[in-house]
């Protein structure tokens, strides 16, 4: 299996993720941590990892990357196979020091919205 690059935010400038899932890692790339989706990607249906989050809001399940795109979070987290082979592969390209799923934080932030 290969990966690919995506198609730009001018052609698509919104991808409907499901399965998802909030990863933070560091880098020797940047500095501090970033957080980005990990998911399946239901617009062009493949896996697919974002770029670094840079807003994200619990009511709309909407997050803007720093590429600009807007990814639409649906249905419930989870895992999807495709995604992580992208999310494997991602992290081996930008030498990942360290990796922390995040979900968890971001299911009950949205969670608290709708209660």
């Amino acid at each position: 299996m290969s990966i690919w690059g995506t198609t730009s935010v001018t052609d698509t400038p919104e991808v409907v993720l499901s399965s998802w899932r909030v990863m933070e890692v560091t880098s020797p790339y940047w500095e501090g941590t970033s957080k980005h989706f990990v998911g399946y990607n239901e617009t062009e249906h493949e896996g697919r990892v974002s770029s670094e989050i840079q807003s994200f809001d619990a009511t709309t399940g909407k997050g803007i990357t720093r590429s600009g795109r807007v990814y639409q979070l649906v249905g419930s987290s989870g895992y999807n196979s495709d995604a992580q082979y992208v999310w494997q592969r991602w992290k081996n390209i930008n030498h990942a020091e360290t990796e922390i799923d995040v979900t968890d934080k971001i299911e009950a932030l949205c969670k608290k919205i709708v209660e």
